[in-house]
């Protein structure tokens, strides 16, 4: 049994009974300083080793002062306005000591109290846990040093040079020649130093690395921290080892010099940390720069320039999150706990403006309310970015070894990381249903539930039909392209463009008079040869090869005859002439293969339609497809016949160029539907815009997959 439970069983009621009846007692360690904010007096005070720092009015120290365990509440009262002028009834000071004694370690509690509060923390806990509780390891302590202090009052005498004037000017100008050495290749670093944050193309072993190089300059940058709090009179309270999300990650509390120093010394001692970063960055870009590619020491560098370089320092300085530059932010604007304050205002009034809520807003200048709720806003949102990180890693990681299963843990570690805000919210609807129900009731009049429910049926019913869009291209289902088999001279052209012509019918008549020559002269060696096969039939002698060569001139001819016929070139299908300026032809040679006419097929039409990339995944062959010709030629409607399997460039002039760099065009894949040409009033060339039916959907779902789409794009 530990000393808690026996006090539970032995002393049950003696604690509350000895916090009634002992006067409040300031705590001896505390430390507090006076300082001017805003141009007025203030007191900054806390406890060694407590996260709390408060903030006085010199009259409200006083009187903090004067909790001496002995005195009551209406003695301090008296004293207190005769030391400082300002009256405070017992009731303000009894509240001003409960709520030390609550929320913070300034008044003093004896050992036997101090268990009694370790008792009902544990018991709170036990009642968070449940009976199920599986350890937190967004934020795990792997260890502590309370004689941290001790560390660095050994190190600040070796150290202290840091400090003075010259070596600030030296770091500027290693700074400067660090850029120097960058100049050439400035925009490969830029870009490496985010990419190395990249963990999805991480191998194992390159990812110990990085948690070892990690946690090494995390040292170093922390122990900053502390140098520049001792160097400004404060003590280092303690240092330790994390591990936030399994990342490594050190810690150093330096909150002393928030006592001890002014506004400098607190800016100075937030960005001592990346000012290292840097000075490890200089001497590593030195290495690198010095040493020749595929050395060790050379990769090795450069990974360090990396760690400690432009992705490190952007991240610390940025003031959105608690870090170096939020600090330093806070600072400068003369605003401490500027992102709870902002966060608590704009919840507040949010609690009370827009869902009508019982809340008390904290008061806020009214030139600030619009910078308090713009970095409450934008706070917010980068934090539940850098939270999703570790879910959306999750999936990179795992997605490539099971693309279909890795959604569920990375949706585990995202509940486990927002579990809190999700209890928060569950929690704020409860209070909103609560404090709302009975007006809601009211307001649903018979007339109104009638009316929501046909709003809620046209949101629901799928009666809304979705199409997929795109430019289409008209063009003949079948095109014949005819060509010269000789070459001749064109006598005649019998058709011109746009004409229609029935197959077999003649386009043009050609002259070639070597050809006819030949002939000629073929015909007439045919003539001889006959005559000489005749008469050596006539004699039974040399029969043999008159009849070969009379053979050969047969073929000869017949070859010659056909050349012939095609001097005169006739449509091989029936169809529109497509040629331009077809009667240009008269009198001009044409060698042989030259083209002549192009011959469309106008019955069967075949639309072109060039889908654009996102619509791809809901459209399927057979869908019913809407075609308006451009230039009032009406509607038309058919069947998707098929889509090609690889992107296409559209036409020039389908889709109208963007002069703007942002926009980029989409990739378009071509799908073909045939028309029926029954009134020839379809002309290739004709172009228009198409719409693919998809389904029909409702509202909610055209609202839910937008959405999806949108987060899907930019998160996944």
């Amino acid at each position: 049994m530990n000393i808690v439970r026996a006090l539970d069983v032995a002393l049950p009621e003696l604690p509350e009974a000895t916090l009634r009846r002992s006067p409040p007692r300031l705590n001896p360690h505390v430390i507090a300083k006076e300082h001017v904010e805003k141009g007025k007096p203030i007191v900054i005070a806390k406890v060694p080793g407590s996260e709390v720092v408060l903030r006085f009015s010199p009259e409200q120290w006083q009187v903090v002062r004067l909790l001496d365990g002995k005195r009551s509440f209406e003695e301090i009262s008296e004293l207190s306005l005769e030391e400082t002028g300002v009256s405070f009834s017992p009731d303000d000071i009894r509240e001003i000591a409960s709520f030390l004694t609550d929320n913070t370690d300034f008044i003093y509690k004896t050992p036997i109290e101090k268990n009694i509060l370790l008792k009902h923390q544990l018991k709170g806990q036990r009642k968070k846990r449940g009976r199920f509780h599986i350890a937190d390891f967004t934020d795990i302590t792997v260890m502590e040093w309370p004689r941290a202090d001790d560390y660095v009052s050994k190190l600040y005498p070796y150290l202290n040079f840091m400090y003075t004037r010259n070596f600030v000017l030296l770091t500027l100008a290693m700074f400067t020649v660090m850029l120097w050495m960058w100049a050439d290749k400035f925009g490969v670093i830029w870009n490496d130093s985010f990419e190395f944050y990249n963990f999805t193309a991480k191998s194992g072993r390159d990812l110990v690395e990085f948690w070892f190089l990690f946690a090494g300059m995390a040292f170093f940058h922390e122990t900053a921290h502390g140098l520049t709090c001792k160097h400004f009179g404060g003590n280092v309270e303690k240092m330790g080892f994390t591990l936030m999300y399994f990342a490594p990650s050190f810690f150093c509390d330096a909150s002393q010099v928030w006592i001890y120093g002014g506004k400098w010394e607190r800016i100075a001692t937030s960005i001592a940390g990346i000012w290292v970063d840097l000075i490890l960055c200089f001497a590593a870009t030195v290495v690198w720069w010095g040493t020749a590619t595929g050395m060790w020491i050379h990769d090795f560098s450069y990974k360090v320039m990396m760690v400690t370089g432009i992705g490190v320092s952007l991240l610390n300085l940025n003031p959105l999150i608690k870090l170096d530059g939020y600090l330093i932010f806070c600072e400068l604007i003369h605003e401490p706990d500027l992102k709870e304050r902002s966060t608590r205002f704009l919840s507040s009034w949010m609690h009370k403006n827009i869902f009508r809520l019982p809340a008390e807003i904290e008061y806020v200048p009214r030139r600030r309310r619009v910078f308090y709720i713009c970095y409450a806003i934008l706070s917010g949102i980068y934090g539940y970015l850098l939270l999703s990180f570790l879910m959306v890693l999750t999936y990179h990681i795992l997605r490539s070894y099971s693309p279909e299963w890795a959604f569920i843990p990375a949706m585990a570690i995202g509940y486990w990381v927002f579990r809190a805000r999700i209890k928060l919210l569950v929690s704020f609807m409860k209070l909103l249903y609560l404090d709302k129900k009975e007006r809601v009731r009211a307001w649903f009049t018979p007339v109104r539930l009638v009316l929501v429910g046909t709003l809620v049926l046209l949101l629901v019913i799928p009666v809304w039909p979705e199409f997929a869009g795109g430019p289409f291209l008209l063009e003949p289902s079948q095109v014949a392209l005819v060509h010269a088999t000789v070459p001749g001279v064109v006598t005649d052209v019998y058709t011109e463009e746009g004409w229609a012509i029935s197959a077999g019918k003649p386009i043009l008549r050609m002259r070639n008079l070597d050809l006819a020559s030949e002939v000629a002269a073929t015909r007439a060696e045919l003539q001889l040869a006959s005559a000489r096969a005749l008469q050596a039939q006539l004699r039974y002698s040399g029969v043999g090869a008159a009849q070969q060569e009379r053979q050969q001139l047969v073929e000869k001819d017949r070859l010659l005859s056909q050349k012939l016929a095609n001097l005169e070139v006739l449509a091989p299908i029936s169809g529109i002439v497509l040629t331009r300026n077809i009667r240009d032809m008269l009198g001009q040679p044409l060698q042989e293969g030259a083209e002549i006419a192009s011959i469309a097929d106008g019955s069967i039409m075949r639309a072109r339609v060039y889908i654009p990339e996102f619509s791809m995944r809901d459209v399927a062959v057979g869908s019913a497809v809407r075609l308006r010709i451009s230039g009032g030629q009406g509607l038309r409607s058919g069947l998707l016949s098929s889509v090609a399997p690889v992107s296409a460039v559209a036409e020039d002039g389908l889709v109208p160029k963007e002069q703007l760099k942002g926009i980029n065009p989409s990739h378009y894949y071509m799908g073909l539907v045939e028309l029926r040409n029954e009134k020839g009033d379809l002309r290739p060339g004709a172009r228009g815009n198409a719409k693919i039916f998809v389904a029909h959907r409702s509202l909610a779902e055209f609202v839910w997959r937008f959405s999806r789409d949108l987060v899907g794009r930019r998160v996944w």
